[in-house]
């Protein structure tokens, strides 16, 4: 007897394509098959999933940097992409398709609706992007990591929490040691982020704080020897650099809420072009309004707030709730897949 099989569609970067990772790693765990996974994802979302030992096709996916406008302009390169997709891979055993959204949502929600198969979409961010938007109006259970999640339909939305990567525990800090800030900007680094904490070590020095800093694939500056300051590429065990940081600077998307997870305050500086604009805005401002985190809008911002945290120390954190309401995702999803293959009809 054949067992039924899971699709899961994820393209372009880690924010996008690690949610899928984490969740078929603990699939795994929990006795499903390799042979049950299977993976869409493009040249961008590959780099990601190089780790992960089961069937996975990568597709050219039309992707448009025009927003809506791209999209209606380019309708025969997506439907390029279905027919690829419907060539290379046979639906007849997959009782489930998962998308984690971005330009390949549509297209997931499209095959799920074409080949009668249930649609499961996982949504980082509190304001929807457009791929998960157009996907939450078929049929289909649209998980959130927000509550009160905006710009979709609200009423196939579940609120569960985030995707967690399964070895990220909770740890007591030692609140008598000097502050550690990891700082970070996204699975390709930010040059925004990194040129702002250069030019705050050029100016000032270091005293009671250590920043560990992740800059991005090939962007290591050897030339920043600074004291108390550390450059990582890139973190395989994001846990490692969790279990280092007190606080953590970073863009606002969606994994953020790892970090907010294991109560770490966050000093966010939202992307303010594109498309992910909007989403990163309103996830840090859901974020500042409950105590969690504080914006840095520029240099000014950046320099003040670091200047606070040297002098003051741990007297910084008071500003931040003590204990963190955030909870995890995981499980309920999981939950829900295995019911779903096992026993939907």
């Amino acid at each position: 007897m054949n067992q039924h099989k899971i699709m899961f569609f994820c393209v372009g970067t880690g924010g996008h394509v690690l949610p899928v990772k984490n969740i078929i790693d603990e699939l795994l765990d929990k006795g499903i098959s390799k042979n049950q996974i299977e993976i869409v994802t493009d040249s961008r979302g590959s780099k990601f999933l190089k780790e992960i030992d089961v069937k996975s096709y990568t597709i050219n996916v039309y992707r448009s940097d025009i927003g809506k406008l791209g999209y209606l302009i380019n309708l025969n390169k997506i439907f390029k992409t279905i027919s690829n997709i419907n060539r290379q891979i046979d639906f007849k055993n997959t009782k489930l398709i998962f998308t984690t959204g971005s330009y390949i949502a549509p297209i997931a929600a499209y095959l799920s609706w074409r080949n009668k198969k249930k649609l499961f979409v996982q949504e980082q961010n509190i304001y929807t992007g457009l791929g998960n938007k157009i996907a939450s109006y078929f049929e289909s259970t649209v998980f959130t990591s927000y509550p009160d999640t905006k710009n979709v339909n609200q009423k196939n939305l579940v609120f569960v929490g985030p995707v967690i990567h399964k070895n990220i525990k909770r740890s007591k800090k030692d609140v008598n040691k000097n502050i550690v800030i990891g700082v970070q900007g996204g699975s390709q680094g930010s040059d925004e982020i990194n040129n702002l904490i250069y030019k705050y070590l050029e100016n000032h020095e270091l005293n009671k704080v250590k920043i560990l800093h992740i800059v991005g694939p090939s962007n290591i500056d050897k030339s920043k020897n600074f004291n108390n300051y550390e450059q990582l590429e890139f973190v395989d065990n994001m846990n490692d650099f969790y279990q280092q940081i007190d606080i953590q600077i970073s863009r606002a998307g969606g994994g953020i809420l790892e970090a907010l997870y294991l109560n770490i305050p966050l000093i966010l500086i939202p992307y303010k072009l594109g498309t992910t604009s909007s989403h990163q805005e309103m996830n840090a401002k859901y974020l500042v309004d409950n105590e969690y985190a504080i914006i840095c809008n520029n240099y000014s911002d950046v320099e003040k707030e670091l200047l606070l945290i040297d002098n003051e120390n741990t007297d910084w954190l008071d500003k931040f709730k003590e204990q963190n309401t955030i909870e995890s995702g995981n499980s309920i999803i999981i939950k829900n897949i295995i019911q779903e293959i096992k026993y939907g009809l």
